[in-house]
């Protein structure tokens, strides 16, 4: 019912969790306590109306720690938005494209800066990670946005039969154009390669997204709760 979750394993440095089933919170205490005990910290992510009962999740231990806002949107070229500026688009499978982990901004809004002694660094260090990842598995719709010639953010995404995975988006932390025309320039050159639908999530506390989002029309879809446990509390 728990299976090891290998990036963020990797990224803490001792095995992190992830229930894949929501019949663990039906388990008795001790059986429940016996899958916990190899993991430093546990996820469990679901849709309010299929959760566990509330009374259920505390008593495993588990706190609500964020809830993510899923959206679909379609993706299109650009009109007369304002996004015909100097910014150029350098896809991964393309000569010239440049990716470093160290100029990521923060991520200010994610849901594992509540796991005990984090950093703002350490949590960057997962994002960085993950990115590089990204990039090595799916050049063909991982691309780095370009003003003056200067990379100010990446839009890291994998295909799926569903469309188009906006996985990870990252603004570089001397970027000098806006969030908003960051995100329009990435997926309108999606929209070029001929994607036609992209689908991701974002945290509820992150307002600036949502507004980006909702300023492109996006159509937003159940949101997904999601829970930690802790070892020795949090």
């Amino acid at each position: 019912m728990i299976r090891l979750h290998e990036i963020n394993s990797r990224w803490w440095g001792e095995p992190a969790g992830i229930v894949d089933d929501a019949g663990f919170f039906a388990l008795p205490d001790h059986e429940r306590e016996q899958a916990l005990a190899p993991y430093g910290w546990v996820e469990f992510k679901s849709g309010f109306a299929a959760a566990p009962p509330l009374p259920a999740l505390a008593r495993a231990g588990f706190f609500l720690v964020d809830v993510q806002i899923a959206f679909r949107i379609a993706l299109k070229p650009v009109g007369d938005s304002g996004c015909g500026d100097a910014s150029t688009v350098s896809f991964a499978d393309e000569p010239g494209f440049a990716y470093s982990g160290d100029d990521l901004a923060p991520f200010e809004h994610e849901r594992y800066i509540h796991l005990p002694g984090q950093t703002q660094d350490r949590l960057n260090a997962r994002y960085a990670d993950w990115g590089r990842q990204l990039i090595r598995n799916h050049p063909g719709s991982c691309l780095a946005i370009l003003a003056d010639g200067e990379v100010q953010g990446w839009f890291l995404s994998q295909p799926s039969a569903a469309g188009l995975n906006l996985t990870l988006a990252a603004a570089r932390r001397q970027a000098r154009i806006s969030g908003f025309l960051l995100y329009e320039k990435g997926l309108a050159a999606y929209a070029a390669r001929g994607h036609r639908i992209g689908f991701a999530s974002f945290s509820v506390m992150n307002t600036p997204v949502h507004n980006i989002y909702a300023k492109l029309g996006a159509r937003f879809t159940p949101p997904t709760a999601i829970w930690l446990w802790v070892a020795g509390g949090a």
